[in-house]
Formats: structure tokens, C-alpha cells, sequence
């Protein structure tokens, strides 16, 4: 059987831009299905899935995902013709009753109807027939289960809403999924950490993760008692204190919920753009402090209340890597997993194993585009510059040479752009379409930040390390989030000079663990680099820069590569740098 998994609401932002002439950028996304994307599955494989934002440059689009769909089928080799079920990650048709009082927005927005004719409009043939909505939590909860491996475990899913909820639990058992709990949006965590993002002058269902790192530079005891106060967990229920009213006029960016929090700490919400004055860190410290405990202590009462120690994670609260710091450390955990895609871009690969009734491949996180040699000689090519400017280039192949020239340009200090293999699917780059570094490399931090990131000074960067080094620098489990980004770890005080540029002001680092069965040709360069410097770690960053998606293709590479201050390129075999 194939399968087709889509995800976002293609009409739901340009209605709220339309809706709301000369709305601040800042408050463009208070809308749902951001993040579409699609995920092709062949007789439960998942064969190709990639988002949207890759193909389109548009980050953290919601647009339609023809461009990821023709992707899937092309690499496939199939046409939509082929298809027996389209599966999409919302089911509002479902709740159509809750919505009585908007029917328009519904109709044009929410309904199911709206992604069947785009589907039309671009070409499928009958696709109402094979259209099956899933529940936004359960795609959520099946992109976790079925990719985790595991027979049995508990499922959280915790986010912004999806339909009519924002926090589900689930007990999956050899496959039989069986709800637990779900609780509606008045108390959602994920609405919560975007309002605060807006207060502190970042945009909303999109900077979260700035807050997860300007909390590292505030004093958390200062806000404290009240986020004490007005946040917390009884017996596996989110609690959030807003009083009545507070989330009314959402499209208009919470005013009521901003008034009311900058009355109860005392700071008028932080202008987009302006400095970043000590008392907002102070808040985010105290705001990520208490959330970071609210969700453990839901996890933990969940895991009790069951007897279960495999635990799966999704929805995008889960990419707070400080949280799940903490839910790892949970003695009642034994195996944990977050999938790379816990956001909404996810739920394509959800709904798809959902619909196809399981997975019975072995997961990888790398589904996107993949190139060969000649698609990179092509795109050189067609970069020559007359006058000069043109690449310089030579061809080594995936050779030990090759990596040990991409290792010493790391060990000399320079920073390189590498890209390889086929592209990762979900928002971290994870060693194939990266900018890497040596760690503990001369002002490194405010090299990539300045010269090449061209992004806030107080943002991390992740170190990405050999798993047989991990123990030797950072303390704590190396449970599966760690292999993909999506966890922090706290950097052993005798080790933190050798990856210094790595290590973020609290000492945490949000590490990939990099192993030969997740990413063998990532694993040789380490090993290079090890034999070069003593230790198998680089730094790595995304491979793209401020406010755009991760590079996608050849020609986008070389872009970049023309753009930022990149000593030199390593792609597909190739050693790329720029004339004069």
C-alpha cells in the first residue's frame, strides 16, 4: 500500500494576513498549520518526506506542499495516479460542530475540503475518495511510537492545540494505541511559551527556541514565585492561571494575555528589535525554569500512573531540548525518544504511519533530496563568473582523503560548509547539510554569529561528537533525543575549554550524538577530526543563515557559499572554495 502523509492548513495564514491588514511580522504566525510538509510510505517504509519551506525558501511555510509532493513522488518514481491514501495531520471536520459560530473560516480554513482541492488544483485525480484526516495528536503520537522501535510505551503529545487539545497521553501496546487523558487549549503550554515569546519581543510559533537560549543568561529567582504561582501540574493536568478572558483575540497577538503579564511582573512587553535589558532574561530564566517542571512532573505522574519506562515524546513543546534534559533524567525513564520532526512538519510522517497501520523499516532521519556527483558538476558549472569569482574546485569522492582534508581545514580553524547524503527532515541539521567548526577555535562563537550565522550574539551552538567520546566530555544519559539534537547535556567542568565553543553560559550543550548506524560518512569525518585535534567533536550549525530554511540543493550551496564567510565547501566528494 502507498501512502501519502501531508501536513498544514494551506489557507490558514494568508486568511490571517489578509484578515488583519499591516499585522507586525512579529505576530504573522498566530495561526495553525505552519510547517506543511509531505512523507511518502511504500508498504510501511517510509520511502521520502521533506518540508516545504526547503523547496520554497519561505521558512516554517504553511503553503500546500506541492513542491515536497512532487519531490516524494518523483524520488519514488511513481505518480499520483499510484497513491491508495492521502493522509493528512488534522481532523477538524471532526469538531465541525465546535466551530458553528465562523462557518466561513471554517469552510475556508479548517475543513479538510481545503487541502482535496488543492490537491485537485494541482492535478490528482479523485482525491476526496482517497482523502483520510488523523487526529493532529494521534499523528503526532504515531510519528513517535512507530519510529521509537519500541512494543510498548506511553506517549505524551504536548503543543500549541491541535483541533480541540493540546495535551493527549497515550499507552501504545504491540501497536494498539488506547488514550489515556487529553485536555483542552485554556491551559496549553505551547500557546503559553509562544505569548511569552511575543512579550519578550521575538515572534510567536516561531522564536521559541531564542527564549530556550536567552534563559541561560538570566537570574531565575527574580520572577520565580510568580510563574510559581501561575503555572504548575496536578495529577498529569497542565495548569495555567489566565485569568478569564486572556486568550481572546488571539488573531490580534494575545493583547489581553500580554496586559495581563505585564502587569503581573512589572515590565511592559519588549519592543521586536530593541536591546535586550536584564529583566527580560530574568523572566525567560524563570519561564523556562518552571516549564522545564511542569512537564517533567506531568511525565513523571504519567509514567507512574502506568508502570511504563519506554516513554515517546511529540507535538512542538518537545522541541525544548532543557525540558527534555530534565524528563530523561527522570529515574522512572528507561528508553525515551522524540522524533527529529516533533513539530508540525511531523505529523505528514504521523498521519501516513498512522493511516498505513505501521512502520516496518528501520528509521532514518535522512528522507530529503540527496545528490550525486554529476548534479553538483552541473551546478558549478552553471556558477562560473567571466572576470573571475568562479568555484575552485576538485573532486576526491567520499575518500579517506577527502576526509582527512575536511578534518585539517577544521583543526587549522577555518569553518566549512558540508554537505552529504541525502537531507535531514525535521528543523536540526544533524551532519548533512551543515556548517561545522572546531569547537574550541579562536572567538568562534562570535565568528559564526557575526561573519557567518549573521544572528543574535547570545544564541548556542551545538557540538555534534563521536558517541564513543560522549561520556568522556558531557554528563547524563545518551538517550535517543541526544542522537538528534534534541536534548542538552551538561559538559563536564574539566572538559569544557576543549569544546568551549560549544558550551553555552550555563554549561549545558545541546549535543548530537553521532554514531557509524545514523550517519556513517558523518562518523568517519569525526573520527578524522580525532586524530587531528584528540577529540571527535566539531560544532554544527544549520547550513543556512538568519530567517532562512536549511539548503536544500547544490546551486543553493554555492549560494551560500558566495554570501557568507565560509572558508571552504565540501559537498557530495567535492572541495569547493572561491576564486579570485
Amino acid at each position: 500500500m502507498i501512502v501519502l502523509g501531508l501536513s498544514g492548513l494551506p489557507n490558514s495564514q494568508p486568511h490571517h494576513l489578509r484578515s488583519r491588514p499591516g499585522i507586525a511580522e512579529v505576530d504573522s504566525r498566530i495561526c495553525q498549520g505552519m510547517d506543511s510538509a509531505a512523507c511518502l510510505v511504500v508498504d510501511g517504509n517510509i520511502v521520502a518526506a521533506a518540508a516545504e519551506e526547503r523547496f520554497t525558501g519561505d521558512k516554517a511555510t504553511g503553503a500546500f506542499p506541492e513542491k515536497a509532493i512532487a519531490y516524494c513522488l518523483d524520488h519514488a518514481g511513481i505518480t499520483g495516479d499510484d497513491v491508495d491514501l492521502i493522509a493528512h495531520g488534522f481532523n477538524y471536520d471532526r469538531f465541525r460542530r465546535f466551530f458553528h459560530r465562523t462557518p466561513e473560516y471554517f469552510d475556508e480554513v479548517l475543513s479538510g475540503r481545503t487541502v482535496v482541492e488543492e490537491l485537485a488544483r494541482t492535478g490528482w485525480k479523485n482525491p476526496g475518495d482517497r482523502f483520510r484526516p488523523v487526529d493532529h495528536h494521534v499523528a503526532h503520537a504515531a510519528s513517535a511510537y512507530h519510529l521509537s522501535g519500541y512494543e510498548d510505551a506511553l506517549s505524551v503529545v504536548s503543543d500549541g492545540m491541535g483541533e480541540t487539545v493540546a495535551l493527549t497521553v497515550h499507552r501504545f501496546t504491540r501497536g494498539r494505541m488506547e488514550e489515556l487523558y487529553s485536555q483542552g487549549i485554556d491551559s496549553s503550554l505551547g500557546i503559553l511559551y509562544s505569548i511569552l515569546t511575543r512579550y519578550l519581543g521575538y515572534t510567536f510559533n516561531s522564536d521559541e527556541y531564542k527564549v530556550m537560549g536567552l534563559s541561560a543568561y538570566g537570574d531565575p529567582r527574580r520572577y520565580a514565585e510568580f510563574f510559581a504561582r501561575f503555572m504548575g501540574a496536578d495529577e498529569g493536568r497542565a495548569a495555567v492561571g489566565w485569568p478569564q478572558g486572556a486568550l481572546g483575540r488571539a488573531g490580534e497577538g494575545y493583547p489581553d494575555a500580554l496586559a495581563f503579564l505585564e502587569e503581573s511582573l512589572g515590565v511592559a512587553p519588549r519592543e521586536p528589535g530593541a536591546e535586550v535589558p536584564d529583566e527580560y532574561a530574568d523572566i525567560a530564566a524563570a519561564f523556562q525554569a518552571r516549564f522545564s517542571e511542569v512537564l517533567t512532573d506531568l511525565v513523571r505522574h504519567w509514567l507512574r500512573h502506568t508502570g511504563q519506562d519506554s516513554l515517546c515524546l511529540s507535538g512542538g513543546t518537545f522541541l525544548n531540548c532543557l525540558a527534555n534534559q530534565s524528563i530523561s533524567e527522570l529515574p522512572e525513564v528507561s528508553r525515551m525518544f522524540v522524533p527529529p520532526a516533533a513539530g508540525d512538519d511531523g505529523t505528514a510522517m504521523g498521519a501516513a504511519l498512522h493511516v498505513a497501520g505501521g512502520f516496518s523499516g528501520t528509521f532514518s532521519a535522512y528522507t530529503g533530496p540527496g545528490y550525486g556527483a554529476d548534479d553538483v558538476r552541473s551546478a558549478l558549472k552553471a556558477f562560473e563568473r567571466p572576470g573571475g569569482g568562479s568555484p575552485v574546485w576538485e573532486y576526491h569522492g567520499f575518500t579517506d582523503e577527502y576526509m582527512d582534508l575536511a578534518a585539517r581545514d577544521l583543526a587549522e580553524d577555518r569553518v566549512v560548509a558540508w554537505f552529504a547524503g541525502r537531507m535531514e527532515f525535521g528543523p536540526r541539521a544533524l551532519g548533512n547539510r551543515s556548517i561545522l567548526a572546531l569547537p574550541n577555535g579562536d572567538d568562534i562563537k562570535g565568528r559564526l554569529n557575526a561573519i557567518v550565522k549573521m544572528r543574535e550574539g547570545f544564541r548556542p551552538f551545538a557540538p555534534a561528537i563521536l558517541d564513543s567520546d560522549y561520556e568522556e566530555v558531557f554528563e547524563g544519559r545518551a538517550l535517543s533525543p541526544s542522537r538528534y539534537m534534541l536534548s542538552t547535556a551538561r559538559t563536564r567542568p574539566e572538559r569544557i575549554p576543549s569544546i568551549r565553543g560549544a558550551v553555552h553560559v550555563d554549561g549545558t550543550a545541546r549535543v548530537q550524538i553521532v554514531t557509524k548506524e545514523d550517519n556513517e560518512v558523518f562518523w568517519r569525518l569525526l573520527h578524522k577530526v580525532k586524530e587531528h585535534t584528540g577529540l571527535g567533536c566539531v560544532i554544527n550549525t544549520s547550513f543556512n543563515v538568519k530567517n532562512q530554511p536549511i539548503i536544500a540543493s547544490p546551486d543553493l550551496a554555492l549560494e551560500a557559499l558566495e554570501r557568507m564567510s565560509l572558508g571552504r565547501l565540501y559537498i557530495e566528494g567535492f572541495r569547493v572554495g572561491l576564486g579570485g
